[in-house]
This record gives structure tokens, C-alpha cells and sequence, in this order.
């Protein structure tokens, strides 16, 4: 199944180790996402919130995780999908989710997301973690 995956997923993956990062590692999956996600989520990881939530990870450990969790999916650049950026900033509840939209509108493929607002826009279809495993479970 193929994929394009938001930041959120990503970040996910420290909190809610077993589940989001099997998914995240899972071969079935085909993942993309916009090449910023990287630094996206990076950032997200050095907050001080995020930092208190990960009591007794490193920073070494933590980006070392996130090479892991990000090893199979495929980095974008924002040339490929460009095109669909216009349409995807209608469609988004924040401005922050218009390149996730974007490319899964250039790939013609859904976005994994836990973004119940982003879920509400009609072009893109939006699995959060949960139905995606009941997908994969059939």
C-alpha cells in the first residue's frame, strides 16, 4: 500500500513506539513525504515539550531513531508536486499540511494521518493509524 506520510506519524513514533513504528517499518508500506518533513520533525523532537516526554532519550538516540524511522520513506522535493501546491492550500485546515496534500494529490495515493481536521477535507483520503492497521489486518 502506498502512501504519503505526515510529520505527525513521524513524531508519533518516539511516543507510541510499538504500534506507529512497526507501521513506520513495515515492508508492506510505500511511504513519501514532502523532503522538509525531515526537518519537521527534527525540529518538533528538539521542543522542550517533546524533550520532557522523551525522559531518558538522548539526543544522539533521538536522532539516531528518527534515521531509522525514516529510512524507507522516500523524501520529495517540493519541485515534483509544486503544481498541486495551489489546490492543496484550499483544501488545508492549516498551512502546514498543504505539502502532505499536495504530494498525495500528485501521487494519487492517501495520507497517513491522526489529523482529524485534515481528515475532513473531501479530495485526499486520510487514514489515521488505527483503520490504517485494520486495512493492513484484512
Amino acid at each position: 500500500m502506498e502512501l504519503v506520510v505526515d510529520a505527525n506519524i513521524i513524531v508519533a513514533g518516539f511516543l507510541k513506539a510499538a504500534t506507529t513504528r512497526s507501521l513506520l517499518l513495515d515492508e508492506r508500506l510505500i511511504l513519501s513525504a514532502p523532503e522538509h518533513t525531515l526537518t519537521e520533525s527534527a525540529k518538533v523532537l528538539r521542543s522542550a515539550r517533546l524533550r520532557k516526554k522523551l525522559k531518558g532519550l538522548s539526543q544522539a538516540e533521538a536522532t539516531s531513531l528518527l534515521d531509522q524511522l525514516t529510512a524507507r520513506i522516500r523524501m520529495v522535493p517540493e519541485v515534483s508536486y509544486r503544481h498541486r501546491l495551489k489546490e492543496a492550500h484550499q483544501l488545508a485546515p492549516h498551512r502546514e499540511d498543504a505539502p502532505y496534500l499536495a504530494l498525495a494529490l500528485h501521487l494519487g495515493v492517501p495520507l497517513w494521518s491522526n489529523d482529524a481536521d485534515l481528515a475532513r477535507q473531501p479530495d485526499v483520503v486520510v487514514y489515521p493509524t488505527t483503520q490504517l492497521l485494520e486495512l493492513l489486518a484484512r
